[in-house]
């Protein structure tokens, strides 16, 4: 999602109209692909997911700009186009900060008089894996893009927010009506009083998390904007690839925790955030099983009972949220919408998903002492 924001952005900063495509998993021919032994769809149109000037929709007036269209529109009106190998640019830029990366862009775009443009396919992308994984890069391209109606009139599908509406009454009642506007950062809506998000990933998570510690991984980008108030360190020498115990031990505690682990770090977090803030509901971002799930939640309400804390009023989970089978296809979406305004949210550092939300509360001004990691 960060470098769809991010080609927008550039887009925008040119002058000229984004053309946004379908979230793709495969483009081979067919609607489905297999993944995990389970039919998913191949490509999700955009804006079953999002909403705002990334997705075609009017920019504010104030931007001067063009709505973003799709490739067939595109195709249409520029059946003859200048194609760019991204190597042309990018071979220059290794290691370069984000805004060195979009000036070196700019000035490439300025130079060529078509008004169609395209990067040439499998020529590499402009904003690569590398980029958002690495603060010490990223974060230079804030101030920009913290202004940029691509980020400050972000916001999710009414697919996504009807969800939302739907389960109001097991996420937070604020929901009940949900639309769209409701999520714009630059619009300020008030968080939901009294929730805590946890992002918790499971199953294969496990192996990621060990290819972390092997390489002394930093925690995402944005997830670690200077202001954020819990950081990570990963040791002073590289592993290269080979960590000790201890250090797996280290980074499987912030990446994939176990419940022991989950409820102690609940609880600090609450306790340290009171009296000026009360939490009262708890959601999970999660792929976790059902029967661990319960677990946690039962985990969760006994701690608090012994700890002499007020009783959670509801626990509910990405399993409990009654879908559509559109809707289940693009769960992870509605999964963000309900971090972004949660009042507290406690995330994994090392996601890219985290990451998402991370940003869109950056964007949204919330207080950053209420974006906490494990």
């Amino acid at each position: 999602m960060q470098e769809l924001v991010l080609n927008a952005h550039l887009a925008y900063l040119t002058k000229r109209i984004y053309v946004f495509e379908d979230y793709t998993w495969s483009k081979k021919a067919g609607d489905f692909s297999r993944f995990n032994s389970k039919w998913i769809p191949a490509r999700v149109p955009l804006t079953a997911l999002l909403s705002g000037p990334v997705a075609g929709d009017p920019f504010p007036s104030s931007a001067d700009a063009s709505p973003a269209v799709i490739p067939e529109f595109f195709n249409a009106v520029c059946s003859n186009r200048t194609i760019i190998n991204s190597t042309e640019v990018n071979a220059a830029l290794s290691g370069a900060s984000a805004t060195s990366i979009v000036q070196a862009w700019i000035d490439k775009l300025e130079q060529t008089d078509d008004r169609c443009v395209e990067i040439k396919e499998y020529s590499g992308q402009i904003f690569d894996f590398y980029l958002f994984g690495d603060s010490k890069r990223l974060l230079d391209i804030w101030p920009s893009l913290a202004t940029s109606p691509i980020l400050t009139h972000f916001s999710w599908s009414p697919l996504i927010t009807s969800a939302l509406a739907t389960n109001s009454h097991i996420i937070h009642p604020a929901l009940t009506n949900s639309t769209p506007s409701d999520f714009i950062p630059s619009s300020s809506p008030a968080t939901l009083s009294g929730l805590l998000s946890l992002h918790i990933r499971r199953g294969d998570y496990l192996g990621h998390c060990k290819g972390l510690a092997n390489w002394s991984s930093h925690f995402s980008g944005f997830n670690e904007f200077p202001e954020l108030p819990d950081r990570f360190f990963p040791p002073d020498v590289s592993s290269w690839g080979n960590a000790s115990s201890e250090e797996h031990a280290r980074y499987r505690a912030h990446c994939f925790p176990e419940i022991e682990q989950i409820v102690a770090r609940v609880r600090e977090v609450r306790t340290s955030l009171l009296p000026t803030t009360t939490l009262s509901r708890v959601y999970v971002l999660t792929n976790g099983r059902p029967w661990w799930l319960q677990q946690l939640k039962d985990a969760l309400l006994e701690d608090a009972q012994k700890e002499g804390l007020d009783e959670w009023e509801h626990i509910t989970t990405t399993r409990d949220l009654d879908l559509t089978g559109q809707q289940r296809h693009n769960s992870q979406a509605v999964d963000m919408a309900i971090a972004q305004r949660s009042e507290v949210f406690l995330g994994n550092g090392f996601s890219s998903l985290t990451s998402n939300v991370v940003m869109l509360r950056a964007a949204q001004g919330i207080d950053w002492n209420k974006t906490r990691f494990w």
